[in-house]
């Protein structure tokens, strides 16, 4: 159980899929025809130039024994062309005028079918028989614990086909156990781009925020809108990382490089999952371009919101033959899918403001995380690049 939880940081949108848990592709591509790297930018863009670097971390150099750095492992060589790369996350601005000019509705604006529904509440109802009867023989603090889960079991079947999006909570009471994130994570209905707080939110104050509760199938489709794509797992290390060989912050090798005072990155101060002291600035997203660039001119490569990359997830993919691919694009679907998977997982990189030194430590540039295909969260959005010229494989 404990094992399940450990390795599913992002359980978002269908929070119920942890929680029933709890009891024992080709590239999509749009390449820009200018084959001319020495072309004026795109605008917003950055060129992030072609070379080797080397990928992945481990706990002496990203330090802790955080989650998020479990699978980034072995460190190793990767090769790309060059490319161009937003020097932002995508903003709630930029979203709109793509929503606007498509009429695009996103994943968790729409209800799930009524077959996924009962196929979840059936599983919910089983689970929910099997830890009554655990919890008819369990007492004190284990017994609270089955109770405990029992009730986010029935929260999350009643949100039903509600659309909606997983949203942080601070936790009501003590940590029963520091690993298991569904006690900080809730099912919001109407949490959407346009709401990310839930019905009565806005985005008013936020235009310049990265848009967030969206999926890899949003964040696609509103690349290929743009004439632009999602980055590759490595695609994205390289350029988080400017250049520096191989430093645990995207600005180098000291956590704060002009003083305790001055923040780098928008993560989480204070005692997660509890106090957020907010020494940073903010206590969620903040705007786009509030923290200082790395070397390649990048903004927000370190905190502020997880950015969703194109390559499928597994935990040991620095351990495949293509990890080590020139222009690798992650694990061929039949190593990262497992048969009759309900959900599909793909990368997530640079942490968020959730990320603390207590918990993920995800804003290090090496730490990679999961996300599943229908768990939209207010913790994870996602910046486009632009290919200069076709990409050579080998």
């Amino acid at each position: 159980m404990l094992e399940y939880i450990k390795h599913c940081q992002s359980v978002m949108r269908l929070l119920l899929l942890l929680l029933l848990s709890l009891a024992p592709l080709v590239l999509d591509s749009c390449s820009n025809p200018n084959s001319d790297p020495n072309t004026p930018a795109p605008e917003g863009m950055v060129f992030i130039p072609s070379g080797p670097f080397m990928r992945g971390g481990d706990a002496g150099e990203m330090g802790g024994d955080s989650h998020s750095h479990q699978s980034a492992y072995p460190i190793h060589e990767v090769q790309v062309d060059a490319f161009w790369m937003d020097e932002t996350e995508v903003t709630n601005r930029q979203f709109a005028e793509f929503v606007e000019a498509t009429g695009y509705v996103t994943f968790s604006e729409r209800p799930l079918p009524e077959d996924r529904v009962k196929e979840l509440q059936d599983a919910a109802e089983i689970n929910l028989k099997r830890l009554g009867a655990m919890a008819e023989r369990a007492t004190g603090r284990e017994k609270e614990e089955i109770l405990d889960s029992m009730e986010r079991i029935e929260e999350a079947s009643n949100f039903g086909h509600l659309a909606g999006s997983i949203v942080f909570a601070v936790p009501k009471g003590e940590l029963y156990n520091s690993k298991d994130i569904t006690q900080w994570w809730r099912l919001v209905p109407g949490a959407t781009w346009r709401t990310p707080g839930g019905k009565g939110s806005s985005l008013e104050g936020l235009e310049d925020h990265p848009v967030v509760n969206l999926i890899h199938e949003d964040a696609s489709a509103y690349a290929q809108w743009a004439g632009k794509r999602l980055p590759t797992e490595a695609e994205w290390e390289k350029a988080a990382r400017g250049g520096l060989k191989h430093q645990p912050f995207t600005w180098g090798g000291e956590m704060f490089p002009e003083g305790e005072s001055v923040w780098m990155a928008n993560i989480w101060q204070g005692e997660w999952p509890f106090k957020n002291t907010e020494k940073d600035g903010y206590i969620t997203t903040s705007p786009v371009k509030s923290f200082p660039p790395n070397a390649f001119g990048l903004y927000d490569m370190s905190g502020n919101v997880w950015e969703m990359v194109f390559d499928l997830y597994h935990p040991q993919a620095y351990s495949l033959s293509s990890a080590t691919a020139k222009n690798s694009t992650g694990p061929k679907p039949e190593e990262a899918i497992p048969p009759n998977a309900p959900v599909i997982y793909r990368v997530t990189k640079g942490g968020s403001f959730l990320c603390s030194d207590e918990w993920c430590k995800g804003y290090q540039p090496g730490s990679r995380q999961q996300m599943d295909n229908e768990s939209p969260s207010n913790h994870t959005g996602f910046r486009c690049v632009m290919d200069i010229a076709p990409r050579a494989t080998q």
